[in-house]
């Protein structure tokens, strides 16, 4: 089976074999009404935990910003989609946001990496030259920041609140994703697809896989595919719960998962989005409370601090559940760690750390007797940690 759908399994390096595939950018063409059409009809949803509508987005007149950022410094946990995209065809990016500029007459476009992503930096402006001795770029100006040098300029940090209050901001993949639809048109992207949903979804697959990775699939595969193509299970143990959407959605069980498919109806249906496309495994004999001390001490590294529940609420639940791993708890922390991720839930201002104590509420739920076994007996169920 074939990794990628879309997306080449060899890297277009240069303009020229840019052009060879896809033929000159879609600033130059003469692309007409029948772009927006396509997107009204197959919907393209962002990669991100809005998940909106690209062609509610792009039609939306009431929106008053001047610049579109381009975020290839996504912090989803165990997600990792912006190096394989910048490296893979970092023209279909600029393409896309090219196109993305024209359509809302806006002139400055910001591309913001992590500050180590060195290579693709230099992978991304080589790109740019490329493009702007081609003409494809016109007078917009594209603008290459690591998050520190962002934050020096414009005093801006790229946290969920401010992914969130942005409206013009795209993921890697969301561009991509738009491109590909301007390019080939909605007669051919119609055929990737079996559902109402069309198109593909780039998914990281992590955890208890014989084979994590990246792999890119039709909308409306059956998930049980995507298992098979990441190599199944390790045939010892058990999986005892799948965390998707990058461990913003409530975890699973593995029999569910697998009767689950790749569309957001499906997902819908049990109140998860596919958001990142995130999805990690995790097999019976791993920790589970050592799974939700990782997800608490990510929450506490992405926290921007300025709402109290979420910069006290993560130390509160930190505080707790280390005191359970070191014997010295009762159930009383519990019940404490419980309201404490109550409070991050009810009283954060952005949807993503709400998401993400959802997330852990759901997981301290369903895995209820690993956190009473550990309390009782003052040591975890399973008391080794996994590499």
């Amino acid at each position: 089976m074939k990794r990628f759908v879309l997306h080449s399994e060899n890297n277009i390096e240069n303009i020229q074999l840019y052009k060879d595939h896809f033929g000159e950018y879609l600033a130059v063409q003469k692309i007409g009404n029948s772009f927006f059409d396509d997107l009204k009809e197959y919907t393209i949803f962002k990669r991100d935990i809005t998940q909106n509508s690209i062609y509610q987005l792009l039609i939306d007149g009431n929106i008053k910003e001047d610049f579109i950022l381009i975020n290839a410094a996504s912090f989803d946990y165990l997600v990792f989609k912006d190096k394989f995209l910048l490296r893979n065809n970092p023209h279909l990016i600029l393409d896309g946001s090219v196109f993305i500029a024209k359509i809302l007459n806006i002139k400055r476009i910001d591309i913001v990496l992590k500050d180590y992503y060195l290579e693709e930096r230099d992978i991304i402006l080589k790109s740019i030259v490329e493009a702007e001795d081609a003409n494809f770029v016109y007078d917009i100006e594209i603008n290459i920041y690591d998050e520190y040098a962002y934050y020096n300029k414009y005093n801006i940090r790229i946290t969920p609140s401010f992914l969130e209050n942005k409206k013009y901001i795209f993921d890697l993949e969301t561009i991509s994703q738009i491109a590909y639809l301007a390019h080939i048109g909605g007669f051919t992207f119609k055929d990737y697809g079996n559902g109402e949903y069309k198109g593909s979804n780039i998914l990281s697959i992590t955890g208890d896989i014989i084979n994590p990775n990246l792999y890119e699939f039709e909308m409306h595969t059956p998930l049980r595919n995507i298992v098979k193509a990441a190599g199944g299970t390790v045939k010892e143990y058990t999986i005892k719960c799948v965390f998707t959407n990058g461990f913003l959605n409530p975890p699973i069980d593995f029999e569910t998962f697998q009767k689950m498919t790749l569309d957001y109806e499906c997902f819908d249906s049990l109140n998860m989005k596919i958001g990142n496309g995130g999805i990690c495994f995790i097999q019976e004999d791993r920790c589970i409370i050592r799974v939700v001390l990782k997800i608490i001490q990510f929450g506490k590294s992405i926290s921007c601090g300025r709402c109290s529940p979420c910069h006290y609420g993560f130390d509160l639940c930190e505080y707790y559940i280390n005191r359970m791993l070191l014997g010295y708890s009762n159930f009383d922390d519990y019940s404490n760690l419980k309201e404490a991720v109550e409070m991050i839930k009810i009283g954060a201002s952005c949807l993503y750390i709400r998401s993400l104590a959802n997330c852990i509420l759901s997981t301290m739920e369903m895995f209820r007797d690993e956190f009473v076994y550990l309390i009782e007996n003052k040591i975890t169920l399973y008391s080794f940690v996994k590499n």
